[in-house]
């Protein structure tokens, strides 16, 4: 295709390919409208290509710039024919949450000419297939070598998921870069006056209920609080979920505890949160729900494990404690029930941090920039 001189770039076809089901509201799939919106203003083409079930409000939003979204599956059906069709329709591939070397991820390699990003948002162990017992495999590191040859740019979305992933495929430092997630700064915002009036403290936690979320462990450390008002509430749904509420009756905290499930509401639940907790336990990428919490002005206790060092200053716009540890966390929950004052300041603080570096317009004009960037000589 003819390129643009640098600062006026023509207009781009844009296939973002998503192995995600946008079910709920969450900021994953705010960030799909909002690059859906900004897209548009800039006069390129995106489409949209991602799992089912599409949450109704998303599918509207999408119509309403204009935005095409396909069903991702169907380019397992017929693989020949939708690999033409991904190299004559699309300009620029973006890969997010695709594994490297997922069959899709494939596809959109051998989609040539179509310029291919690929976006590394991956918590947890590097991959299981590079031994993580003894180290990687000689013939794993040469596979790795070759995964990403024909990827245009890398993106990170953090230092640390940046810096993971130049190392695992011998990728090109200059070619890769950090791009943070981004949480709409409207939608998740603080309400003091909320906040004040609840009679309880609330701590909270927003996670998918699996074992490397950690959630075990804060209600182990719930448990040995002794402040009489706290309440733990839990949002979000998943596999570990029975095995959890199972653990809040034998701790007997059940009372004390709410399981709220899968909720649309999340920014007006962190409005009554006094404090967040993110006590994971793999190598966190980046955590949204951290992101969404800051930007809440609630006080965040998190491991400290992966990018969350990044995200959260410790002692200044949260708390940092080693993952796994029980003791540690029920002790930073003591210090901040024990201290009004510190949780305000620590909420505020990473308020302003969220609105300096995590704000959603920010990360969807990164995500623009680099596809513009990829097609300049």
């Amino acid at each position: 295709m003819e390129v643009a001189p640098l600062g006026h770039v023509s207009t781009l076809r844009i296939g973002l390919l998503v192995d995600l089901a946008a079910r709920k509201l969450g900021s994953l799939e705010m960030w799909l409208l909002g690059l859906a919106a900004e897209s548009q203003r800039r006069g390129h083409t995106l489409e949209i290509l991602g799992r089912e079930p599409l949450h109704p409000d998303l599918a509207r939003g999408f119509r309403n710039v204009g935005v095409g979204w396909t069903p991702v599956e169907q380019l397992s059906k017929h693989p020949l024919q939708s690999l033409v069709r991904l190299a004559r329709r699309f300009d620029v591939l973006h890969l997010n949450l695709f594994a490297p070397r997922h069959p899709i991820a494939l596809m959109a390699y051998a989609a040539w000419p179509a310029r291919v990003l690929f976006v590394d948002h991956f918590s947890g162990p590097v991959d299981e297939e590079n031994g993580r017992n003894g180290g990687p495999r000689l013939g794993h590191v040469l596979l790795d070598r070759a995964t990403l040859v024909r990827v245009a740019g890398l993106a990170g979305v953090s230092n640390y998921v940046r810096d993971r992933s130049v190392r695992r495929f011998g990728y090109p430092p200059a070619k890769a870069c950090t791009i943070y997630n981004g949480v709409d700064l409207d939608r998740f915002r603080p309400d003091a006056e909320l906040r004040g009036r609840s009679p309880d403290v609330r701590i909270m936690t927003v996670a998918y209920l699996i074992r490397e979320k950690g959630v075990e462990y804060l209600l182990r450390a719930f448990a040995q609080l002794a402040a009489p008002n706290a309440r733990l509430v839990i949002v979000g749904d998943g596999p570990d979920e029975p095995r959890l509420r199972q653990l809040s009756d034998s701790l007997g905290i059940t009372a004390r505890t709410e399981f709220l499930g899968l909720r649309d509401d999340v920014p007006d639940l962190l409005r009554t949160a006094h404090v967040f907790v993110h006590p994971c336990l793999w190598q966190e990428a980046c955590g949204l729900g951290v992101l969404e919490a800051m930007a809440s002005g609630c006080a965040v206790v998190a491991s400290r494990v992966g990018a969350l060092p990044e995200i959260v200053t410790d002692g200044k716009t949260g708390l940092l404690v080693p993952p796994g540890d029980t003791a540690a966390l029920a002790a930073a929950l003591d210090r901040l029930l024990d201290d009004p004052l510190l949780q305000a300041r620590l909420g505020g603080a990473a308020r302003d941090a969220a609105i300096a570096r995590f704000g959603l317009q920010q990360c969807v004009a990164a995500h623009l920039d680099w596809c513009e960037r990829s097609v300049r000589p």
